[in-house]
């Protein structure tokens, strides 16, 4: 591509430099590349958050984009950093889950471990020395092979699409809006008229609009997943729902 599309993801927020200095890492190896911050705001070492944000944004893209991922809590330790090839794109990334959320529901990748190193290397800024630069030379067309080895398997967090015939799944995600998503695809949701969670049973809805203002509310949400959600309102904080919270199935 003559203007090769980069991702970036992280949970840098955009207080510091520490964005810029990606971005002028990756434009340093590809001058022509367009450059596309999808969030910056994953809570800080929130890997399972950031898988879920680099799901959606492989999933959102075409072919031959790169995705640059950072939410690093091992920086500077051994943890590998890997090189996905994934639903015909590529994700930069450090080996520490990142990945799973992608390889769950979009199909397993290619992984690739990344052999490339600068000579000066920040112990505690691998997103700019070593990822970046790497996002960079895969835009420009550089071979995977020349810059990563192929490995077997990444690592991947214990999280999983909930089965068809499931009767529970878990929330994984609560986004800006205070919105619960859940580990449940819509096949699993044929015939069910309500969930429960905790002790509140809800309503399936097809949208939010169709509870008055304030209610909670179940549906299947733009991810095609089950959310828990309240009508002009929070449901994180209504329901005082978390991470890791049950869901059940009636």
């Amino acid at each position: 591509m003559e203007e090769p599309i980069v991702t970036l993801s992280s949970d840098f927020g955009l207080a510091d430099a520490y964005v810029a200095a990606l971005k002028a890492a990756i434009l340093r190896q590809a001058p022509t590349a367009r450059l596309i911050d999808v969030t910056h705001h994953v809570s800080p070492g929130d890997v399972l958050g950031g898988s879920i944000v680099l799901e959606r944004a492989v999933a959102a893209f075409g072919p031959g984009c790169v995705h640059l991922s950072v939410v690093d809590p091992g920086v500077g330790t051994s943890r590998r950093i890997l090189v996905v090839q994934i639903h015909r794109q590529m994700v930069v990334c450090p080996d520490n889950g990142l990945i799973t959320w992608a390889w769950r529901r979009l199909g397993r990748g290619k992984a690739h471990e990344l052999t490339w190193r600068p000579r000066r290397i920040s112990r505690t800024f691998h997103g700019r020395d070593i990822m970046a630069p790497a996002a960079g030379m895969l835009a420009a067309g550089r071979p995977i092979s020349q810059i990563a080895r192929p490995i077997d398997t990444p690592l991947l967090l214990n999280v999983h699409l909930a089965r068809c015939n499931a009767r529970r799944g878990r929330i994984i995600h609560i986004d800006h809006f205070g919105n619960a998503m859940t580990n449940i695809p819509r096949q699993a949701m044929a015939g069910k008229r309500t969930v429960r969670v905790g002790k509140r049973r809800l309503r399936i809805a097809g949208t939010y609009a169709q509870v008055p203002s304030g209610t909670p509310l179940a549906l299947i949400a733009s991810a095609d997943l089950l959310e828990i959600a309240v009508r002009d309102g929070s449901a994180a904080a209504v329901l005082a729902l978390h991470v890791g919270d049950e869901v059940m199935l009636e």
